[in-house]
This record gives structure tokens, C-alpha cells and sequence, in this order.
């Protein structure tokens, strides 16, 4: 049970990680001039990965909850709350993908500084929630 647990805790931090390495991809992605097919191109490709990571995450998170017998802290109540933000924002993003419109720049810049702002706030969080977790044990 104890190989379990560290094996799903390394898993855990990975996935993590690569999250937040995705959220800075994305972020600087994002902030290159583009054109709406490329843009449109670039986004399209990597948010089934970030879908993917962020899914991993919480799913080692469960596994992890399940190991230590459901019990709850207030680290992750934070984690779980994080997650949800996070895919809350991710769902929005989308949804404005979806409304863009090629010719529609306003509409497109809209959706840049959005963007922008999400990563931004995604690597926050996670950034900020890891040294909290740190912190703590």
C-alpha cells in the first residue's frame, strides 16, 4: 500500500508539472501575433493535451484519496477547488474559442487577452498551491 501511495504521489506531481509547463506553453503560444487559422490551428492542437493533463491530475488525486481512506484536508479541499477554477476557465476559453469568427479581430483580441489572463491565473494557482502543499507537509 506504501509503494501505492508513493508511486501515485510522484504520478501526482508529474502530471502536475506538466501541467504547469503546458500552461506556460500556452501562454506563450497565445502571445505570439497570429492570424486566426493559426491561432485557431494552435489552440485546437494542444487543449485536448491540457484536457488530458488536467484530467490525469485529478484522477491521481482520487486515487491518492482513496489511499489515504478518504480523508480530507484542508490541502485538498484547496487542490480540488484549484482543479475546478482551472476547468471552469479552461470551459470558458473554449466556449470563446467556439465564438470566434474569422475577420472578427475584436472578438479575437477578446479572446488573446482571456487567454492570456487564464495562464496567467493557471500558473498561479498551481504555482501558489504547490508551495502551499509544500509548506505545509
Amino acid at each position: 500500500m506504501d509503494q501505492l501511495f508513493d508511486l501515485t504521489v510522484k504520478l501526482h506531481e508529474a502530471f502536475v508539472g506538466i501541467l504547469l509547463l503546458f500552461a506556460i506553453v500556452n501562454y506563450f503560444i497565445i502571445n505570439d501575433k497570429l492570424d486566426f487559422d493559426a491561432l485557431h490551428k494552435r489552440v485546437k492542437t494542444i487543449l485536448p493535451l491540457y484536457y488530458l493533463f488536467l484530467s490525469m491530475v485529478i484522477f491521481t488525486g482520487l486515487i491518492l484519496l482513496g489511499v489515504s481512506k478518504f480523508s480530507i484536508h484542508h490541502t485538498v479541499i484547496l487542490m480540488v477547488l484549484v482543479w475546478f477554477i482551472i476547468l471552469f476557465m479552461t470551459i470558458r476559453r473554449y466556449k470563446k474559442l467556439k465564438s470566434l469568427r474569422r475577420g472578427d479581430t475584436r472578438r479575437m483580441g477578446r479572446f488573446v487577452r482571456f487567454s492570456k489572463r487564464k495562464h496567467l491565473i493557471d500558473t498561479f494557482l498551481i504555482i501558489a498551491t504547490m508551495a502551499l502543499v509544500y509548506m505545509v507537509k
